[in-house]
């Protein structure tokens, strides 16, 4: 059963914060201001759930909405959104790019970075959330293809916008054993709609084969034993081709290993949830050498760890 949201038993005055309010409460934390003349939003969202998927109807009046770096520093969300245009129109902006969708056209857009939608007036937009580890596990250049229209051609595309048609108004006839499996054939779609951008984008291999071994890393982190060599015989590539995914962007494998480790590290510091030792964190974080991990730590945030162990 799909959660309704509507202005209409708002005031004038109080409807741009509380539209504001809704949509980051549905998707992320988000600014909307209203444009196209109007001093207020009218709107109404619908948002039901697929398995891992959300899937919501926007309908309202025109408005610019915005991810800012403060919205982004407030959470730890971390999805991408697929924006839908059933009517009107929406010019999405992110990573110094534009695209302009409507007419069942749609475009991918990152959670974790600024981003911003100019949205005309009496438009309707099917706006699908997932995980970004979902999509990047089947397209690990998702990240490279932000704010690029898909216009809905014979193909996968227009084969994505008739089913996100039928879901958004159809959801509650499937049987809750095959909501996942339609859940992934989305996925899918998506994949395959956004899979022919890529080679528009320069370098794609490269950054594909960089965020390949980044997903990699991050998900054995913690392993001591992570290396340049293990990396290569798990993801069958070679160690120079690692080296220079990273090296085009002035990073080393190893370095960016580093860097993740005393991350979360620091959040764990942080958010005040460790109870153990310095060393007892480090080494569950893969340092083996408690001098090893100060240093690095101190050069990275100018302070030694101790001080947030006393916080």
């Amino acid at each position: 059963m799909a959660k309704v949201v509507s202005t209409a038993g708002v005031s004038a005055r109080n409807r741009v914060s509380f539209w504001t309010e809704t949509v980051s409460d549905t998707f992320v934390d988000l600014e909307c201001r209203s444009s196209g003349g109007h001093e207020s939003i009218d709107g109404e969202l619908a948002v039901q759930s697929l398995a891992s998927l959300d899937l919501a109807r926007v309908r309202a009046s025109a408005q610019s909405v915005h991810r800012t770096p403060a919205g982004i520093a407030a959470s730890s969300d971390n999805y991408y959104l697929v924006g839908v245009q059933t009517k009107g129109s929406c010019l999405v902006t992110q990573g110094g790019r534009s695209a302009a969708i409507e007419n069942g056209a749609f475009a991918l857009y990152d959670t974790t970075r600024p981003y911003s939608l100019q949205l005309t007036d009496n438009f309707e937009q099917l706006v699908i959330r997932l995980p970004r580890t979902a999509l990047e596990r089947h397209l690990p250049e998702a990240e490279r293809l932000t704010a690029l229209g898909v216009n809905p051609d014979p193909g996968a595309a227009r084969l994505l916008v008739s089913t996100v048609k039928f879901l958004a108004s159809e959801i509650d006839v499937l049987a809750p054993e095959v909501a996942l499996s339609v859940s992934q054939g989305v996925e899918h779609l998506i994949v395959a709609g956004l899979g022919g951008l890529a080679g528009t984008i320069p370098d794609a291999d490269r950054f594909s084969r960089r965020k390949l071994v980044q997903n990699h890393i991050l998900e054995n982190l913690r392993y001591e034993s992570l290396s340049i060599k293990s990396i290569a015989d798990q993801l069958h590539l070679s160690p120079s081709s690692i080296h220079r995914a990273f090296a085009a962007d002035g990073e080393t494998v190893m370095g960016w290993v580093w860097q993740q480790r005393l991350d979360r590290i620091r959040e764990a510091l942080l958010s005040g949830k460790h109870e153990g030792t310095l060393t007892d964190l480090s080494l569950a974080w893969g340092f083996s050498d408690s001098a090893h991990f100060s240093r690095a730590f101190r050069q990275r945030y100018g302070h030694a760890p101790s001080e947030l162990l006393r916080r």
